[in-house]
C-alpha cells in the first residue's frame, strides 16, 4: 500500500471518526458554531460601523433567536437587513439541529434507564422464556386457552397475561405478535392499552435479575419453550434457561409450575434433577405417532390431531361430579351433558388405567368425569332429565365386536387392519427408527415398509441395527423395512417402489443439513408429494379416480381406482406453508397435512396449562398402555338392516356391545369426521351398509370385565 493510500485511509478513518460517533458529532456541532459565529461577527463588522464587540454580540443573537431581526429598525439598510434574514435563517437551522441532537441525548438516557431498570409487574401469569420459530404458535395457542376464562365481578374478563422474555427489542417482538394475530387463522386482538394481554420484556432469559424483572416468582406457569430447530441446541439452550430459573433467590423462590420442552427424551430425566417441579416435555413422541395413525387409520389420527389444541371444537376436560348425577348409572350420566360427550371417569374403584367402568357404576362424589366438549363451560353444563328422558334398561347390543390387541401383539384400531400391508416412507428423518416401531405396532405380520431417500442405505441399516440391538431385538415383530436410495422428487426414483400394491405413503420432513430452513424441507416435500400423487393416478389405469365406499378407508386424500387404494400424508414443519395451504385448494387436494411444528407446540401448550389432560392423551395413544383406544367401526358391528336411533341409542349399544364410548362418526362424504355432535337427541337412519364408520373410544377386550 503506498503512502498516499495510507494518507488517505487515514483521512477517511478520522472522517468517521468524527461523524460516526457521539462525541465526534458534539465537537463537530460545537465547531459549526464557532465558524458560524466567526463569519457572522466578520460580515456585521465589515457592512456595518459596529466595533467588533457589538458586531460579536449581535451575529450570536441572530443566530441564536430568529426574533432578533425584528428589532431591526425599519430605515435600516437593505445590506444590513440582508444580513440579518440570512444570518437568522443559518442560525434557525443550526438550533433545530441542536435540539433534535439534545432530544436523542435525553431519549438514549431514557431508553437506557428503561432497560436496566424496568420491570413487569404481574401475578398469575404465563412467562415465556425466549424467542424461536415456535413462540408465535405458542401464543396462539395461549391466547385460545384464555378465552376459558371466567368474567370478574366488574363484568369485565379477567385474563391471565403472557409475559415473553427474550434477547430482542420490546417492539419487534409486539410487531411480530401483532402482525401473527391479525394475518392468522385465529384473528386474536392482543391490542388493549390499559389492560395489555401481552407484555414484553427484553432481556437474557438465562440471567437471573431478568427474571426477577418479569415477576417470575409470582408466575403461574413458566414457559421453557424450545427456541431453535437444532434440536442439541435447543434443549442446551432450555436448560441453561432452567438453572436460571433454579438458581432464583431464597427469598424469591418459583412457586410456578415450570414446563421445558426437549427435544431428546433422555433430556426429561436431566429438568426434573435441576428443578423438581419442573416438567421435560417431549411433543415429538405424541406427534410421531399422529403422523403414522393419520395414514393408517385416518379417522382416528384426525381425532388425536383435534384433541392436542386449544383451537379446535373438540378439548378433553375433568369435569367434578355434580350433585344432580349422584348415584345416576354411568349408562345412563351422557343424557344429563347435551353439550358434552363423556368418556369415562377416574374413580378408586377401577382397576389402575382403566376409565370406563361397568354401565351399571352409578357415580360417586369422588368421582371425576372426563368429557369431549368444545370448552370448560360446555362440558360442564349438566341438565336435569324430565320423565320421559329416562333411559329403558333393555339395550339390544351389535355383534361381537373383536379385541384391539390381537393375540400377536398387533393394535388394530380398524376393522380393515388385518391382512399385510405395504407402506411407503419418503424422507429419513433423525427419528425414522421410532416411526417405523409404532408402524410395527398397527401392522399386521408380513407387512413391509419401503424407504426412499437420500441417505445412504448402509447407514440407515447402520441405525436400525443399533435401535433394534438396544431394545433387546433382532428385528421388528411384524414388518420387515425395504432401503431404496434416491431423491425423493425424482419421478424415475418413485417408480421402484410398489407404488400399485401400496396402502399408503408418508411423506416425512427430512432436513438433508442442519442449516436447511423448514421452508426449503417443506418445499421438497409438497413437490414430492405431487409428483407421488401423479404416479398414483397414472398407476391407477390412466388416472382414474373414483369415489365408491369400502369399509373403513375411505378419505378425501384416499386415491381410489379399479385395483387398490392409497393414503397419502405429508409432514410440514414451517407454520408459513399452513397459510399458504389454507388459501391453496389445488396444493391442499394433494392429500393430507400434518403441521407438526404447530401440532408440537400445540401438544406443549396444552401439557402446559392441562398437565391431567395430557397424561390422559399419552395414555390413549400409548401402545404399551393398559388404558383405552380410540377405535372405527364399520355401522354393521352396532346397525341390524336400517334402523333410526338417536345419538344416545347409538351409544348406549355400543357400551353393551364393546365396553366403549361413542366419540362420533365420519361420514366419506365429508372432508372431516363429526365428534360431539350437536342435537345428540334427534333420531336419525343408520343402515348396516353405508359410507360411514363410528369413532369409539374402548379398551382393548371386547367385552367389559368389572374390576
Amino acid at each position: 500500500m503506498s503512502l498516499a493510500h495510507l494518507a488517505a485511509f487515514s483521512r477517511h478513518a478520522k472522517l468517521h471518526h468524527v461523524i460516526g460517533t457521539t462525541l465526534g458529532q458534539w465537537v463537530l456541532i460545537c465547531f459549526i458554531f464557532l465558524v458560524l459565529q466567526f463569519i457572522g461577527t466578520v460580515v456585521c463588522r465589515l457592512t456595518g460601523e459596529n466595533t467588533w464587540n457589538d458586531s460579536f454580540w449581535s451575529c450570536y443573537t441572530l443566530l441564536i433567536d430568529i426574533g432578533t431581526q425584528t428589532g431591526l429598525p425599519a430605515n435600516a439598510t437593505p445590506t444590513d437587513k440582508l444580513v440579518s434574514v440570512v444570518i437568522s435563517l443559518v442560525g434557525f437551522v443550526y438550533c433545530l439541529t441542536l435540539l433534535g441532537m439534545v432530544v436523542d441525548l435525553i431519549r438514549e438516557v431514557l431508553d437506557d434507564c428503561r432497560t436496566r431498570f424496568s420491570s413487569v409487574p404481574a401475578k398469575d401469569h404465563w412467562l415465556i422464556l425466549g424467542w424461536g420459530d415456535k413462540t408465535l404458535l405458542l401464543v396462539d395457542e395461549l391466547l385460545s386457552a384464555i378465552t376459558d376464562d371466567k368474567k370478574g365481578c366488574c363484568g369485565c374478563c379477567r385474563r391471565r397475561q403472557i409475559v415473553i422474555l427474550a434477547d430482542l427489542p420490546e417492539q419487534h417482538m409486539a410487531e411480530e405478535v401483532q402482525m401473527h394475530c391479525r394475518t392468522g387463522q385465529s384473528r386474536h386482538s392482543v391490542s388493549n392499552f390499559f389492560f395489555p394481554l401481552i407484555r414484553y420484556k427484553e432481556g437474557n432469559p438465562t440471567d437471573v435479575t431478568e427474571l426477577l424483572k418479569v415477576s417470575a416468582p409470582y408466575a403461574n406457569e413458566i414457559l421453557v419453550a424450545s427456541t431453535s430447530s437444532n434440536p442439541s441446541r435447543s434443549d442446551v439452550k432450555a436448560i441453561s434457561t432452567l438453572l436460571a430459573v433454579a438458581a432464583m433467590p431464597s427469598d424469591s423462590p418459583v412457586t410456578g409450575d415450570v414446563s421445558v420442552e426437549m427435544c431428546d427424551p433422555n433430556n426429561v430425566r436431566v429438568v426434573q434433577t435441576i428443578l423438581k417441579q419442573a416438567r421435560g416435555i417431549v411433543a415429538r413422541q405424541l406427534v410421531r405417532r399422529m403422523l403414522v395413525l393419520r395414514s393408517l387409520v385416518p379417522s382416528v389420527g384426525y381425532v388425536y390431531l383435534a384433541l392436542t389444541s386449544f383451537k379446535g371444537d373438540a378439548n378433553l376436560l375433568f369435569v367434578p361430579v355434580p350433585a344432580t348425577v349422584l348415584g345416576v348409572r354411568f349408562q345412563d350420566v351422557g343424557r344429563y351433558f347435551p353439550d358434552a360427550v363423556i368418556c369415562g371417569l377416574r374413580s378408586a374403584d377401577l382397576p389402575e388405567g382403566r376409565i370406563i367402568p361397568a354401565p351399571s357404576y352409578c357415580l360417586k362424589s369422588t368421582d371425576t368425569l372426563i368429557a369431549l366438549a368444545k370448552d370448560a363451560a360446555a362440558g360442564r353444563r349438566c341438565v336435569p332429565l324430565a320423565r320421559n328422558d329416562c333411559v329403558s334398561d333393555a339395550v339390544s347390543p351389535g355383534s361381537c365386536a373383536a379385541d384391539v390387541i390381537r393375540e400377536d401383539g398387533q393394535i388394530c384400531l380398524a376393522a380393515s387392519a388385518g391382512g399385510p400391508k405395504v407402506v411407503l416412507l419418503f424422507g429419513c428423518p433423525a427419528d425414522f427408527v421410532d416411526i417405523l416401531d409404532i408402524i410395527d405396532s398397527y401392522l399386521a405380520p408380513g407387512s413391509t415398509v419401503h424407504i426412499l431417500s437420500r441417505k445412504p442405505k448402509e447407514v440407515r441399516q447402520s441405525i436400525i441395527e443399533q435401535h433394534l440391538r438396544l431394545s433387546g431385538r433382532t428385528q421388528f415383530a411384524r414388518i420387515s423395512v425395504e432401503q431404496h436410495e434416491g431423491e425423493s422428487t425424482s419421478k424415475w426414483e418413485m417408480q421402484k417402489l410398489p407404488l400399485d400394491t401400496a396402502s399408503c405413503a408418508l411423506i416425512l420432513a427430512e432436513r438433508l443439513t442442519e442449516s436447511e430452513s423448514p421452508l426449503a424441507a417443506d418445499s421438497r416435500n409438497l413437490t414430492t408429494a405431487i409428483m407421488v400423487k401423479q404416479q398414483l393416478l397414472d398407476s391407477n389405469n390412466g388416472g382414474a379416480m373414483t369415489r365408491v365406499f369400502t369399509t373403513h378407508t375411505q378419505d378425501s386424500s384416499v386415491l381410489k381406482g379399479s385395483r387398490h387404494k392409497c393414503k397419502l400424508v405429508t409432514e410440514l414443519l414451517d407454520p408459513k406453508s399452513e397459510a399458504v395451504l389454507a388459501s391453496n385448494s389445488g396444493v391442499r387436494s394433494q392429500g393430507s397435512y400434518v403441521y407438526t411444528s404447530a401440532r408440537e407446540t400445540a401438544i406443549y401448550a396444552v401439557a402446559s396449562e392441562r398437565s391431567d389432560v395430557y397424561e390422559l392423551l399419552l395414555q390413549l395413544s400409548d401402545a404399551d398402555s393398559t388404558s383405552a383406544f380410540v377405535t372405527v367401526a364399520p355401522t354393521s358391528h352396532y346397525v341390524t338392516s336400517i334402523e333410526d336411533l338417536s345419538f344416545y341409542d347409538l351409544q348406549l349399544r355400543v357400551l353393551a356391545t364393546c365396553g366403549g364410548i361413542l366419540l362420533g362418526w365420519r361420514d366419506f362424504s365429508e372432508r372431516y369426521p363429526v365428534l360431539n355432535p350437536q342435537r345428540k337427541h334427534e333420531v336419525m337412519e343408520w343402515t348396516d351398509y353405508t359410507d360411514t364408520e363410528l369413532i369409539i373410544l374402548r379398551h382393548s377386550e371386547s367385552s367389559f370385565k368389572s374390576g
